[in-house]
């Protein structure tokens, strides 16, 4: 997307060293981007929650304080995948350059994201496997353990911030979680 590619362009210019952004997973390049904007902007971010109570809808106008807002881990997340007893799967997580992918197309973040294969007595680095080899890979899990790989990106590290606020409507008092970076500009 546009705002991906913008925020890819001011990390590169920004972060010095041996970094290279396109490699970087997507919470991380949220997080740089978050703590610059920090620093260069400022730390308090105004945003325009609406209360989660259908009936009421109220706008309320909420202060972030950016260096707040960190990227949080699930208990148990874990990169090492065991598709079965004997096979398992090594994740990386998803990269700058598979936002934009559609959900249809979701199979193909999973194809970038299977790092390596591996047996007790064998290993197998992405490099070493076709395309072709990786999708009857793929294509010979059934539910239970495709459902392990989904599971990897649905625990997955994620930039995350829990407010706490008394909508100005109506009165109650309200909490929501805002994750991903566009939750925090608004």
């Amino acid at each position: 997307t546009a705002l991906m590619n913008a925020i890819k362009t001011i990390l590169k210019n920004c972060v010095q060293g041996k970094i290279d952004v396109e490699r970087l997973p997507l919470f991380d390049i949220e997080y740089l981007f978050l703590k610059l904007r920090s620093k260069s902007i400022g730390e308090i971010s105004e945003i325009g929650l609406k209360c989660t109570d259908t009936e009421c809808g109220g706008i309320n106008q909420i202060s972030i304080n950016m260096d707040e807002i960190e990227v949080t881990r699930s208990e148990g997340h874990t990169r090492k995948i065991m598709i079965s007893d004997e096979v398992g799967v090594m994740m990386s997580y998803p990269v700058i350059k598979t936002v934009g992918i559609t959900e249809e197309d979701g199979m193909a973040i999973v194809k970038d994201c299977i790092e390596m294969i591996f047996t007790e007595e064998e290993t197998h680095e992405r490099d070493s496997f076709t395309t072709k080899e990786l999708d009857e890979f793929i294509d010979s899990m059934d539910t239970k353990q495709f459902a392990k790989i989904k599971e990897f990106f649905d625990t997955m590290p994620k930039l995350e911030h829990t407010i706490n606020y008394k909508c100005e409507k109506c009165g109650e008092e309200k909490e929501t979680t805002l994750q991903g970076l566009d939750s925090f500009f608004g």
